[in-house]
């Protein structure tokens, strides 16, 4: 059935359209405006077609004419910039499609985390670009709480050392299958778990993917396929900060102190 609602969307829907298929029009008049000898040329399209253009968004109430020159309304540059948005938090999502596929599918992840996030993938010539962010960010959190299935062991000899001087302190919640492994391969294994403001706890559960909550400032998400690692996200966003605290403290209800 139609009513109110159904041609809110239908109008919304065709706005949407015209936006994306004028887009490289659009894109020239919010830099400044132009008159039509101007669109064509710097479109290298026909007069006809720069017409048709123009005619469908003044229709629209997105470009309006100002003393010969095209331009864009007061609600035309407010949709552009909104479909720019959309537009890049969509290019965003699509340039970690990779990272996202290797997530439980049945776990909520807040779109938000990877639309304002910063996605980082490991390079040819640069494979520990997500770790090498994970260290610098590290590198400036006072406390930091992480959800890992090996439990960081490139990073707990120093996380240990800092700790033990008072620098930062840590919680972190690890894989039961993975502490033998962690302690074969950090001797002082022992100590640390000893060490006051370095909480070590183990799950049960298998963990597959990876996060660290960085003081209340920053999230990381680490995404693996069959071990490896394919990708991180860092972001800094209130509502991916407010999920990942809330997601930390259930992994910790279901843990226990090692």
């Amino acid at each position: 059935m139609g009513g109110p609602d159904r041609t809110r969307r239908d109008g919304i829907d065709a706005l949407a359209a015209v936006l994306r298929k004028r887009a490289p029009l659009l894109r020239l008049l919010a830099d400044a405006p132009r008159d039509q000898r101007d669109l064509r040329d710097e479109l290298g399209v026909s007069r006809s077609t720069v017409y048709k253009s123009i005619r469908e968004l003044t229709e629209r109430g997105i470009v309006t004419d100002r003393n010969g020159a095209y331009d864009l309304t007061g609600f035309g540059r407010l949709a552009w910039q909104r479909h720019n948005e959309y537009a890049a938090r969509l290019g965003r999502l699509d340039a970690g499609r990779r990272l996202i596929e290797t997530l439980p599918d049945g776990r909520r992840f807040p779109p938000t985390l990877f639309e304002r996030g910063r996605i980082i993938a490991p390079g040819r010539h640069a494979p520990e670009r997500p770790l090498e962010r994970l260290e610098a960010v590290g590198d400036r959190a006072d406390h930091i709480r992480a959800v890992s299935p090996s439990g960081l062991p490139r990073f707990l000899a120093d996380l240990h050392e800092d700790v033990d001087d008072g620098v930062r302190t840590a919680t972190i919640v690890i894989e039961a299958d993975a502490l033998a492994r962690l302690r074969d391969t950090y001797d002082r294994f022992p100590e640390a778990v000893a060490t006051d403001g370095l909480e070590m706890r183990r799950i049960d559960n298998e963990l597959r993917f990876a996060f660290v909550l960085f003081d209340d400032a920053e999230i990381g998400l680490f995404g693996y396929d069959d071990g490896v690692l394919i990708g991180a996200v860092f972001s800094t966003d209130d509502d991916a900060l407010a999920w990942g605290a809330r997601l930390f403290d259930r992994f910790g209800d279901r843990s226990v102190e090692i």
